[in-house]
């Protein structure tokens, strides 16, 4: 048992506390008080309530008389609960308890004080419970958890109580490397070629997650640190780990949408947890809200605005939606920017500095909030660093909307549907597989925009794209028609970068996340094309770019 939830069983003695009231009497972090009171009330020794109190249990009443017969400290802090629970499982000598992974050193400090307690005997190089309460007790208590061990290719995710394991912590054991006071009953190791960064650790917690509790934890790391996580990343270690459905569900909780299995703790308490650990949760706004913000701006403009709508608010203005936290506008030049902007800071909205790094992805000109309404995220002619609103883009508008003085049009869904998919941010990939389930886009037209950005920002949106694509295979068991070309289209592109310095067929299957079969026949065409040269004189050929291409 740790130290600190003694210390806790001590001070409730005395009298109840809530939650804060502890952390303040034993100047303990209020998360970490919150986490621990949890693992007792788990334990049946406690109960919350309005403030937290002895339970009135078996348990709770033997580790009571425990209490009044021993310092609870000396008798089970560390490890020697532990030990003592494998000598009340079989009596043990010092070598046998060693076998079951307890140091040496360990074993002998423990039962020395054990034995000068009189909670041990020792007969015959044999150590057995002396006290019956102990023995029941432990009994009450017995945890039916054991070690737990899970693998991905030749990496190892270890769980056990603590025993001396080589590697390094990751999951709920490396929380607090990142600023998250949370302390795990187990410990959690990683064993592989490197270190587990901070993908690493989100999905790892993910896949050993055991309680509502600890799913809460892995949304509360997640909303914590979402502005600097890799989404597609996660995404492939999720794959990896075989954990895609829960991932899947962590972010659709985070995003307070439905989720597949009740592993999460109902959204009231997860918001009291949230608060404990001072997570900042952003509220949805309703169309109706929706509605009226907009009518207000458009009725405070003092000149006539012309903006493209993308993201949620598009969907809820098309009836596919019902809420959404920001809304994402375009406009074609620094007038309307500028329009915009006077107004929202007229109407009380604040310009917001501090910008999340998921959000400085999509490169906005200005984000404006204001208490109760929904975000303004709004774009001066590129999205997301480099997207542009091409003509082609605004030919696609099927549909305009009037406010006052503000005439938002609607981007196609195709255009939703391109713009979602190199965002990154929660509940994206949701609304791309309902609006290619309710909706539909043009298929033909996604393809070629993508292309045409491609050739437009010098960037690769394309590759952005296929990672959505293999997404929505994977999880909504949806086989977008333009997969095998866009995969065909990524290859040729990647290549061409790859191979400006010359390159094996071994040198590109290491670097090239792609099928053999595919990097074969490209490599083929390519050269059949004139677009690569190719060096037979080694033992394996070599592959480069032709220098007048």
């Amino acid at each position: 048992m740790r130290r600190a939830e003694i210390e806790i069983l001590e001070t409730l003695r005395q009298r109840s506390y809530s939650v804060s009231g502890l952390a303040a009497e034993l100047g303990r972090n209020q998360g970490w008080m919150s986490e621990l009171v949890s693992e007792l009330e788990a334990r049946n020794l406690v109960e919350k309530n309005t403030e937290v109190e002895y339970a009135d249990t078996y348990e709770a009443r033997l580790l009571s008389d425990l209490a009044r017969e021993y310092s609870l400290m000396e008798l089970l802090a560390g490890r020697k609960e532990k030990i003592l629970c494998e000598l009340h499982r079989s009596p043990a000598t010092v070598s046998d308890l060693e076998t079951r992974g307890f140091p040496f050193s360990t074993v002998y400090a423990a039962l020395k004080d054990l034995r000068a307690l009189g909670a041990v005997e020792r007969q015959d190089e044999i150590y057995s419970i002396a006290d019956e309460t102990l023995a029941q007790f432990l009994t009450a208590t017995a945890s039916s958890e054991g070690d737990a061990e899970y693998r991905a290719n030749s990496e190892r995710l270890v769980v056990d109580d603590g025993a001396d394991d080589d590697g390094e912590w990751t999951a709920f054991s490396a929380f607090r490397r990142y600023g998250i006071e949370y302390y795990p009953s187990r410990q959690y190791l990683y064993q592989g070629d490197s270190s587990p960064g901070i993908e690493e650790v989100l999905i790892h917690a993910v896949k050993a997650a055991e309680t509502r509790k600890q799913t809460a934890m892995t949304v509360l790391f997640y909303l914590e640190h979402r502005s600097i996580l890799d989404t597609s990343k996660l995404w492939k270690l999720a794959n990896t780990w075989d954990c895609v459905e829960e991932w899947a569900d962590t972010l659709a909780y985070a995003d307070q949408r439905d989720v597949q299995n009740e592993r999460f703790l109902p959204w009231e308490e997860f918001v009291s947890l949230a608060r404990d650990y001072n997570v900042f949760l952003r509220d949805y706004h309703p169309e109706e809200s929706l509605r009226s913000g907009l009518e207000q701006l458009g009725e405070a403009l003092e000149t006539e605005v012309d903006a493209y709508l993308l993201g949620g608010g598009n969907l809820i203005l098309r009836g596919l939606k019902d809420s959404t936290k920001d809304l994402d506008i375009v406009v074609e030049d620094r007038e309307d920017f500028m329009a915009l902007g006077e107004t929202l800071r007229g109407m009380g909205y604040e310009e917001r500095r501090d910008l999340e790094e998921a959000y400085e992805k999509l490169d906005p000109a200005v984000i404006f909030e204001r208490e109760g309404s929904p975000r303004y995220d709004i774009f001066v002619e590129t999205v997301a660093g480099a997207l542009q609103l091409t003509e082609e883009m605004r030919g696609r508008v099927d549909r305009t909307v009037e406010y006052g003085g503000l005439r938002l049009h609607l981007l196609s869904l195709t255009d939703i549907f391109l713009f979602k998919s190199i965002t990154e941010r929660e509940g994206d990939f949701e609304d791309i597989a309902l609006i290619t389930r309710q909706a539909g886009i043009d298929w033909g037209q996604l393809f070629e925009e993508v292309k045409r950005q491609d050739d437009v920002t010098g960037q690769y949106f394309s590759f952005a794209v296929l990672d959505t694509l293999d997404i929505l295979k994977q999880r909504e068991n949806i086989e977008p028609p333009i997969h095998s070309q866009l995969v065909s289209y990524c290859l040729e592109k990647a290549l061409l970068v790859s191979l400006q310095e010359p390159k094996t067929i071994r040198d590109l299957r290491a670097e090239l996340d792609f099928p053999d079969h595919r990097i074969y026949n490209k490599l083929r065409k390519l050269e059949d094309e004139g677009a690569i040269a190719v060096d037979r004189t080694g033992k394996l050929n070599e592959y480069r770019v032709k220098d007048e291409r």
